[in-house]
């Protein structure tokens, strides 16, 4: 195997006689995904110092390896999956192969590296508030989070189990989709999409170099086929913002504090304040998230109509440089949730497809509705192909 550039926690050979969709392809799956024989870390020390080795592969694993996969390895993260940035103070910062000052992205960080690097055909990561988007975006290959719910969990250790979903990385839309054909179920009736719809408060303020990087694929989709523009508001965005962050909280705490009370963890920079502000999140306020959460929801259900497709950048900005601030880094991580809780808090599949760049990646996302994931694949690979002959 290549150089891992920090992605790898363990390597693995793990293959059965079975022929299928994926015969002949390798793979990783993220350190909060149980494979028999191996204690998941979920990024921190302490954390497998005080848990069991798995008995049985998550099923996810399994249905990969009865596709014909050759699983090849685990790969780091963030500390339980609780950031966006790919850096561990445990076990290092995976180097981002696209970009080496900067950071790779996470909390999928190791996964989405492999990916990058050309270790393995594709890797599987989680996404909570953004864990594959964001290092999709930041190490320029393509990344998808499919619709909540869409592929089970049983043998993921949780975050906030209303948002968690399964998500995965490739370096052509191709790989994408043969995984899908995997892990999706069938999508819902009339689950067809077509309508691009441009949300334009998800493009003021991106930087100079998405806005050159994403024009001609722009014109290019307004070419495609109907396309239209949208907005939610100012309002919309800081009230989902604050109840998200609540909710997702209120779940971390629920579902991690018992275990943080009793071993006293040490955490990284970010983590820490997270988890201590989860300690105050109340009952209350998890219940005026979800009741917003009901009331918005016909809004972006109304948004999107009856075949139409989001259209935003997937993250702000080009990853941020290792060099940065904490501040200055947390202050991004809230730029990216802004648009990544579109997906997250309504349960949406998205996918993050690179735009061709000079410098540092930048990437562009389609956010499909709940239950369309095949649907939004394919389109993505018509996209691609067409974004492909106009270059």
């Amino acid at each position: 195997m290549k150089v891992d550039l920090g992605a790898l926690s363990v390597v693995l050979n793990q293959s059965t006689e079975a022929l299928g969709r994926l015969s002949g392809a390798t793979f990783v799956v993220k350190e909060n995904i149980d494979v028999a024989g191996h204690v998941s870390t979920n990024g921190h020390p302490q954390w497998a110092k005080t848990h069991a080795m798995a008995e049985r592969n998550a099923p996810v694993v399994d249905r990969l390896l009865d596709s014909g996969a050759c699983l090849v390895g685990k790969t780091n993260m963030d500390e339980m999956a609780y950031s966006l940035l790919g850096a561990n103070p445990h076990y290092g910062t995976p180097i981002n192969p696209a970009a080496q000052n900067r950071h790779p992205g996470g909390s999928s960080s190791g996964s989405a590296v492999a990916v990058a690097a050309g270790l393995v055909n594709f890797a599987i990561g989680t996404d909570t508030a953004g864990s594959c988007r964001a290092p999709a975006a930041f190490c320029g290959i393509l990344g998808f989070r499919a619709s909540h719910g869409a592929v089970g969990m049983d043998g993921v250790i949780p975050l906030a189990p209303s948002f968690d979903a399964v998500g995965w990385f490739a370096r052509d839309i191709d790989a994408i989709a043969s995984v899908g054909d995997v892990l999706l179920p069938a999508d819902a009736k009339n689950g067809e999409v077509g309508e691009a719809v441009l949300l334009t408060d998800a493009f003021s303020g991106v930087e100079m170099d998405f806005a050159a990087a994403a024009a001609q694929p722009i014109d290019a989709l307004k070419a495609f086929g109907p396309w239209r523009e949208a907005t939610l508001g100012e309002d919309f965005f800081k009230s989902a913002l604050a109840h998200f962050r609540n909710m997702q909280a209120f779940e971390a705490w629920a579902a991690h504090g018992a275990w943080i009370s009793a071993n006293s963890p040490t955490f990284g920079k970010g983590v820490e304040e997270r988890f201590a502000y989860a300690t105050k999140v109340t009952a209350d306020q998890r219940e005026a998230a979800k009741a917003f959460r009901d009331k918005a929801r016909p809004g972006i259900d109304a948004m999107l109509g009856a075949s139409g497709f989001v259209v935003m950048p997937t993250t702000p900005f080009r990853a941020p440089l290792l060099t940065e601030s904490e501040e200055t880094l947390d202050a991004k991580r809230y730029q990216m949730m802004r648009l990544f809780l579109i997906a997250s808090f309504f349960g949406l599949p998205q996918i993050s497809i690179p735009l061709p760049a000079s410098d540092a990646p930048v990437a562009l996302s389609f956010v499909g509705r709940q239950g369309a994931d095949r649907a939004l694949i394919a389109l993505a690979q018509r996209f691609c192909a067409q974004m492909k002959k106009s270059l």
